[in-house]
């Protein structure tokens, strides 16, 4: 071989060892790194937790197998990208890329185990348990590895619960991981919806004493399914445990955020103020209860000058939660359009629905309507104005509605009332279109000073 064949021989040996050792630690590498970031969360079975760390280890496995399909890194890329994409939910490429791995010859005994299992998990989250369970079933009396074999039973014991087999569940699951078997039946119970179910098991935990974060994810799963009874007693059996107060407290906290989001505000104002007490040391979450207290303060305000003198004494430190942001957006939003000069009365109406459906703060909606409606008799908005009031007091509902037809009898609120074709009428077309107007003019000047304000909230890089 003559020195020009050798030359080049070795450049193209260097350029390959080169471009091996990139498609390594660019994409392999750093697939392994979050892999085994994740793997550490499901041994402290903190399975939510480690989603986002597959996912980040599949994302960058894909990347090899973008560029360098054929790479010697290929068969271990194709392993990361399927096993991560499967733990994180995104199942239909993990099953692909799973199934092409598993079908190769020369995959490591401990990968293809580590693979079946998160098959497996792609085939529950399927709605195939049944064939999850016979993989899991036949992988099982194979699986030497500790960690690999506590995974493959954990993901069995899920199957047999979604199957209704709790004894089976029992078994998968055995006396090392017995005190995991209520939270799998808590966990299969409430993806399944199953609320009676899922109190019982977590009134027996709260009992027990035995606090997890989980209960704080069931409490919001329970108000999100109108089911704040069956959370109320799962909380009862918490605070009678007497667990330690900062768990208390966020479990009262989550239960209040959810009464509050049902409108049931006494009971919300009073677990509120009970996680206050408990957690004393966490000053974010008092400053959620602030905001949330505030809230409730403004929603029982008959006046604006009342909920003024509410706002007035919250705590700056309140407006700088999300929900306290979110609330003040609001009433810039109202101050606004009562603010503009507007003779139509048509911005005063649109300020009255902005506290009726954005803050849902009846008495005080009610109370900016009727005050638009006396303010401007003449305003075409004013019969309207009376309506949305009654709807809102319904002991001065019949009063209200009497006075439409009497005053406003041209109106199509007066027609309908009186069952006429509210079509014919003028405003049935004027009133909204005018409405439409003030909107757009108001939201755009809100639009730019949320923008504003927002951007002086954000956090600077040092």
């Amino acid at each position: 071989m003559s020195g020009t064949a050798r030359r080049r021989l070795a450049a193209v040996a260097t350029c390959w060892l080169f471009v091996s050792g990139c498609v390594y630690y660019n994409g392999v590498y750093n697939a392994e790194k979050s892999a085994k970031r994740g793997d550490s969360k499901l041994r402290r079975n903190e399975d939510d937790g480690a989603r986002e760390d597959f996912r980040l280890s599949a994302t960058h496995a894909e990347s090899v197998l973008v560029r360098h399909p054929t790479s010697t890194w290929a068969t271990r890329a194709r392993y990361l990208a399927g096993r991560g994409a499967a733990l994180a939910g995104d199942c239909e490429t993990g099953r692909t890329r799973l199934l092409a791995f598993l079908a190769e010859a020369n995959a490591p005994s401990d990968d293809r185990q580590r693979a079946v299992v998160a098959l497996a998990a792609c085939y529950l989250r399927s709605s195939e348990a049944p064939r999850a369970r016979t993989l899991l079933d036949s992988l099982l009396p194979s699986v030497t590895d500790a960690e690999i074999r506590r995974q493959a039973r954990r993901w069995a014991a899920r199957t047999a619960l979604t199957l209704g087999d709790l004894a089976a569940t029992d078994q998968y699951l055995g006396d090392q991981d017995a005190g995991l078997l209520p939270w799998e039946i808590a966990s299969s119970a409430l993806g399944q919806r199953d609320f009676a179910r899922a109190e019982s098991v977590l009134v027996q935990r709260g009992r027990a004493g035995d606090y997890r974060e989980e209960v704080v994810r069931a409490i919001n799963d329970f108000g999100s399914g109108n089911r704040l009874d069956g959370a109320e007693r799962i909380v009862k059996a918490y605070d009678n445990a007497r667990v330690r107060d900062a768990s208390r407290g966020r479990l009262q906290y989550a239960l209040g955020d959810q009464l509050l989001r049902a409108g049931r505000d006494s009971l919300a104002r009073l677990y509120l103020a009970r996680a206050t007490t408990l957690m004393t040391r966490d000053s974010l979450l008092r400053r959620e209860v602030m905001a949330r207290t505030a809230y409730l303060e403004v929603r029982r305000a008959q006046s604006l000058q009342s909920a003024d003198s509410v706002l007035t004494r919250v705590d700056s430190a309140a407006w700088s939660t999300v929900f306290g942001r979110q609330m003040s957006e609001h009433l810039l939003l109202m101050r606004l359009l009562l603010g503009r000069d507007d003779p139509s009365g048509a911005s005063a109406f649109l300020a009255s629905e902005v506290v009726r459906d954005s803050l849902r703060a009846a008495p005080l909606a009610a109370a900016l309507f009727t005050g638009m409606a006396r303010q401007n008799p003449q305003s075409l908005f004013a019969p309207y104005a009376w309506y949305a009031a009654s709807v809102l007091v319904p002991d001065s509902a019949d009063r209200w509605r009497q006075l439409i037809p009497a005053e406003y009898p041209a109106s199509a609120v007066a027609a309908r009332l009186r069952g006429d074709d509210v079509a014919v009428m003028p405003d049935f077309t004027n009133a909204p279109q005018l409405l439409k107007l003030r909107w757009g003019e108001a939201v755009r000047v809100w639009s730019d000073s949320v923008r504003k304000l927002r951007t002086r909230a954000a956090p600077r890089n040092p």
